[in-house]
C-alpha cells in the first residue's frame, strides 16, 4: 500500500520509524500507518477520513492510517508508526 502523508512524501506499508506519543487533542506529528499499545486500555484514536474510534481493551500492534491520539484514551505506552 502506497499513500503520500503531508509532507508529499510517498511511503509503503514497511515502517519508516515511530515516535512514542500521549493522548491529546492535538494532531500526531505524522500520519501513522499503525499503532502499538504496551499497557492494555481504550485507545480513542481519529483516522485520515475524521473518523473517532474506541478501541476498547486495545494491546499490540493496531492497524490504521491514524491522525490523532485522543484524549478519553486509557491505553499507555504507546507508539505511532510512519
Amino acid at each position: 500500500m502506497k499513500k503520500e502523508n503531508r509532507g508529499g512524501f510517498s511511503e509503503n506499508a514497511q515502517f519508516a520509524g515511530g515516535q512514542n506519543v500521549t493522548s491529546s487533542q492535538s494532531e500526531l506529528p505524522f500520519i501513522a500507518g499503525g499503532m502499538y499499545v504496551g499497557t492494555v486500555g481504550d485507545l480513542v484514536v481519529k483516522t485520515i477520513d475524521g473518523s473517532q474510534i474506541t478501541l476498547t481493551n486495545a494491546l499490540g500492534y493496531i492497524p490504521g492510517v491514524i491522525t490523532h491520539f485522543l484524549t478519553g484514551s486509557t491505553a499507555s505506552n504507546v507508539v505511532a508508526f510512519k
